[in-house]
């Protein structure tokens, strides 16, 4: 019994002892907690600007574009006398013609065998005149004889009048520049109703529209380019000086008169002109984006000891690029970019 006492604290103790060992094994199982670091100090960034010297310099308002030459010598061909049916257009744009060369024509009918048959009547008229004179007719029969005579040829006058009043014909020498090709044979035309243009080629201005044609004048000199050559131009109509009856086309657009134009130029040929409205040397000069407003206020930003700064300025002469800055800043200075 005693034997049996002592095996089971023998029991005892050695299940404690390896509770005890796998319990303090245990522990090592468990991560060691690391140390906490103190975080880094960071110093905050350099502020940079993107900056340019303010300078002096030169800057002009000016006016740019593209114009074409035209005659100023133009006829718009029409019959005066009456209207009909066309029977045939003889030019097209482009053709050279010489005063009097026939354009178009008109329908007219049976007039050219009327007009056979009244210079029947008129030889008719003529030889019965003879006959009483030759036979020794009185006066009266000789003067009968000699009214049939002049009827027949006022009558016959008057249908190659027709005739010729359905031919249209060029009244100057040039080149054709428009016809009127919403008509054809067989169409009715009015009279005096355009049915061609004729321009001489020898006369040339060029001739330039635009949002902006109020602004010139007659009499300013303009800047003419032509294939890399620069010429000298005058402004010598403008839509303020156009009559009040002239082509509805005038009324927007500026001529100009070009000195010393080269004979290869022609109508048709572009040009680029250059206006100066206004010119300002040895002045403060900057980019106009860099000029801020916000509500009627104009401002930009320097740089004055590191720091940036807004300051007001008043503005000058303007472009669509550039500015004058009449007050506020002072050549040298240091203004912020971005």
């Amino acid at each position: 019994m005693e034997n049996c006492s002592r095996g089971f604290k023998g029991v005892i103790i050695f299940l404690l002892t390896a509770f005890l060992c796998v319990f303090l094994s245990g522990c090592y199982l468990f991560p060691k907690e690391e140390e906490v670091l103190a975080p880094p100090l960071i110093e905050p960034p350099e502020i940079t600007y993107d900056v340019m010297e303010v300078t002096r310099g030169t800057i002009e308002k000016k006016i740019t574009g593209s114009g074409i030459f035209v005659s100023i010598e133009q006829g718009n061909m029409f019959f005066k006398a009456r209207g009909g049916r066309i029977k045939a257009i003889h030019v097209k744009i482009g053709d050279k013609v010489k005063k009097g060369d026939l354009l178009a024509e008109l329908d007219t009918g049976g007039l050219e065998y009327e007009i056979e048959q009244q210079k029947l009547q008129l030889r008719k008229a003529q030889i019965r005149y003879n006959q009483v004179k030759e036979s020794g007719g009185d006066k009266y029969s000789l003067q009968i004889a000699a009214c049939d005579v002049e009827l027949a040829r006022l009558q016959l006058k008057n249908l190659e009048r027709q005739l010729e009043e359905a031919k249209l014909k060029s009244t100057m020498d040039g080149t054709v520049v428009y016809v009127d090709n919403r008509l054809g044979q067989g169409d009715y035309i009015d009279a005096y109703s355009t049915l061609v243009k004729i321009a001489d080629p020898t006369k040339l201005q060029l001739q330039y529209s635009g949002s902006n044609v109020s602004d010139f004048q007659v009499g300013m000199k303009v800047e003419v380019k032509i294939r890399d050559k620069v010429y000298e131009g005058e402004v010598v109509m403008t839509p303020s000086t156009v009559p009040v009856d002239a082509d509805e086309n005038l009324k927007n657009v500026v001529r100009v008169e070009v000195a010393n134009l080269s004979e290869d130029i022609s109508m048709g040929d572009t040009a680029q002109i250059t206006l100066t409205l206004d010119k300002r040397e040895n002045v403060i000069v900057i980019p106009r984006n860099l000029v801020r407003n916000y509500m009627g206020r104009k401002y930009v930003l320097v740089l004055e000891n590191g720091l940036k700064q807004e300051r007001d300025v008043e503005v000058g002469l303007e472009t669509p690029t550039e500015v004058e800055i009449v007050k506020g800043l002072e050549e040298g200075e240091q203004l912020i970019v971005r």
